[in-house]
């Protein structure tokens, strides 16, 4: 029922004039844009719908004032990742895409029998078979932490999402060889830098 909730959910604000009045509205509230390795191209720009964190005087993030509110934003993500393993993300989430769609990436031995019969295709990466899933405008789902995906292709013009998350339940990382690798120490940052 939560489900089919979400995804009448999604229609709705998947609709052109519901879609258009939010990207305007979060493009108000910018957050940190994603950057590739040398800076020169975005892969996501971001903005606040709701913002439940507040910032220190050293200029992060604090926690949220009520943790059991969500953080809302929406998310013009302007290319596939290119790091070749998948990610997690250290909360619950999720994700409704607005407008454009994109090719998700999921481990298949984490796949349910439900989700392996949706799959739109297979691919190989280096820690075996992965199904192929493609969401587009009208999708809703959700993203669990400890569950590993990757964005392997987008719309031309990238996708936007309405992207929400609840609080944090661990850290980011990548999966390499069945192990889960903090995200700094697999991009090869210092501790406190962020990409």
């Amino acid at each position: 029922m939560r489900n089919l909730i979400w995804q009448l959910a999604a229609r709705l604000l998947s609709r052109p004039a519901v879609a258009a009045y939010l990207v305007e509205r979060a493009s108000r509230t910018p957050y940190t844009d994603i950057r590739s390795d040398d800076g020169s191209e975005i892969y996501m720009r971001r903005g606040w719908l709701f913002n439940p964190y507040g910032r220190g005087t050293d200029g992060e993030q604090l926690p949220a004032r009520f943790s059991w509110l969500p953080s809302v934003r929406i998310h013009h993500i302007c290319r596939a990742d290119q790091d070749r393993d998948l990610h997690d993300h250290p909360w619950n989430a999720r994700t409704v895409v607005l407008r454009g769609w994109y090719e998700e990436e999921r481990p298949w031995a984490a796949l349910t029998a439900q989700q392996a019969m949706r799959v739109d295709g297979l691919s190989d990466g280096p820690e075996g078979v992965r199904g192929l899933f493609h969401r587009s405008a009208g999708y809703s789902g959700r993203l669990l932490f400890g569950q590993y995906h990757r964005i392997s292709t987008v719309s031309p013009g990238g996708v936007f999402t309405l992207f929400i998350t609840w609080r944090k339940r661990g850290t980011w990382g990548f999966l390499v060889d069945g192990h889960k690798v903090p995200w700094r120490t697999y991009l090869g940052l210092q501790e406190g830098k962020s990409k």
